[in-house]
């Protein structure tokens, strides 16, 4: 009989979560024991626990105490152990076993669901029996040159950071040193970039620094040094294990290292969903439930003081990529999940002309209104493009998946200036100094407006906040 990935969080209470999580992570043999044990009063028959991802602990974000403790994590020194309120195993169970598992009360099942660059796309209608949706994760970079028009040329880093207003921050003595950036993708290539850490399990297939120039990882990483070229990097490979579970191994990875030293002090998503299932047939997944483990893991991030930057996505309605089903496409359906929570900041897509990109998705998001918060530049020669690292094929870096981390350098520049900046000043800042491009105010578009790294410095300077 065939079975199903799925994550079960069990309720079951785990003191020093971090300490446990850190040592499982670091052997396969251990992290499959304790899932093992976790599952132990389940039904065995048809259910089989994965040694993909060690159980990952969940903290009661409802629980002020324990957000509380998060929220110290800000500081370089070791703080103090939490107790986990339930833990998220990876597990395959049998179709028919599904049913029986729902109805327990000491365990929640949860959508495993598949993540992927998006190669080729797998679109069709999700099969209930099997919880596969096959709206896929995609890497947000724009599909086989999509775009309303034949694309203008690119844009020099000199273009982006003339557009930015960096060299005004520079000559104040602040280049985003002392500041790391986490990049949670497929891999950064440490040779070319500064990759001074990060996070990959002891059977993962890739380790930080280790992807190729020409990874989606790479270029985000060179998207960040446009505006903070000392910032340093992490590097957090989730697409080595393809799945929501993967995403949120990443993540717990962040919240461990945080604990211990306060870094990395912001992260980069550059991916998510391209369609949406039916809300009926699939009520606990990722786009459709703010509860869902990895939502909440990402909220758990930004409580411990760490900035989550997101990309919008490439389904706009005018020219969306090839990979987005059409139930994911154009205003109010193509921003969703993790990407559209409150607690990040949703980046949309313009060109060096302050031309929205067709292809950068628009809100409102599903599960905050007010999506996205803010448009980056896109379509640059960073990582890709004549005489950069990563060649010229394709032609340059593109997608909101490169709008978002030139938006995390901006973010990580102005961290370096005011290092005591919260996840919601750096928002409100960001928000205040961008230059607005439609409609007064936010639009479903470009958010508030396109940020401009100068404004933004000079409004904290001045005590704005």
């Amino acid at each position: 009989m065939s079975k199903v990935s799925v994550l079960l969080e069990v309720n079951t209470p785990v003191q020093n979560a971090f300490s446990l999580h850190a040592a499982q992570a670091s052997s396969a043999l251990d992290a499959f024991e304790k899932a093992e044990s976790l599952i132990a009063n389940l039904p065995a028959q048809g259910l089989d626990v994965v040694d993909d991802i060690a159980p990952i602990p969940m903290f009661d974000d409802t629980d002020e105490g324990n957000v509380g403790l998060l929220a110290a994590f800000g500081v370089s020194e070791t703080n103090d152990d939490m107790r986990a309120k339930s833990m998220v195993v990876s597990c395959e169970v049998n179709r028919k076993q599904l049913a029986n598992l729902d109805g327990r009360d000491d365990v929640i099942v949860w959508p495993n669901s598949p993540v992927s660059p998006l190669q080729s796309c797998q679109c069709g209608a999700p099969d209930e029996q099997t919880l596969k949706p096959a709206h896929l994760f995609d890497q947000a970079n724009s599909a086989n040159g999509v775009d309303c028009r034949p694309f203008r040329p690119g844009a020099t880093i000199a273009d982006i950071r003339q557009l930015l207003g960096t060299d005004a921050i520079w000559q104040r003595g602040f280049r985003g040193q002392n500041m790391v950036v986490g990049i949670i993708d497929e891999g950064v290539n440490g040779e070319v970039y500064p990759v001074v850490g990060g996070f990959s399990a002891e059977n993962a297939k890739l380790k930080p620094g280790e992807a190729s120039i020409t990874s989606h990882g790479s270029m985000c990483a060179a998207d960040v040094l446009v505006a903070a070229p000392a910032a340093k990097l992490y590097d957090y490979p989730f697409l080595g294990i393809a799945n929501s579970g993967g995403v949120m191994s990443m993540l717990q990875a962040i919240l461990n290292q945080r604990r211990i030293d306060g870094t990395p002090h912001l992260s980069n998503n550059s991916y998510g969903y391209t369609g949406i299932p039916s809300s009926t047939r699939y009520p606990r997944h990722e786009i459709w439930d703010i509860n869902h483990p990895v939502n909440r893991k990402v909220r758990e991030v930004v409580a411990s003081g760490c900035p989550a930057l997101y990309a919008a996505g490439n389904c706009g309605e005018q020219c969306p990529s090839g990979n987005c089903h059409p139930s994911g496409i154009g205003r109010g359906d193509s921003i969703h999940a993790a990407n559209s929570l409150k607690e990040v900041i949703t980046v949309a897509a313009v060109n060096s002309r302050h031309e929205r990109v067709g292809y950068s998705s628009q809100g409102p998001g599903i599960f905050e209104h007010y999506k996205p918060d803010v448009a980056g530049y896109t379509h640059l020669f960073a990582n890709f493009g004549p005489g950069r690292p990563g060649g010229t094929r394709p032609g340059f870096d593109s997608g909101t998946s490169a709008a978002t981390p030139v938006v995390a350098g901006v973010a990580a520049l102005l961290m370096s200036a005011f290092p005591h900046l919260t996840p919601e000043e750096l928002k409100s800042v960001l928000i205040m100094g961008a230059y607005n491009l439609g409609t007064p105010g936010w639009d479903a578009d470009t958010g508030y407006g396109v940020i401009n790294a100068a404004a933004s410095y000079f409004l904290l300077q001045r005590g704005a906040l």
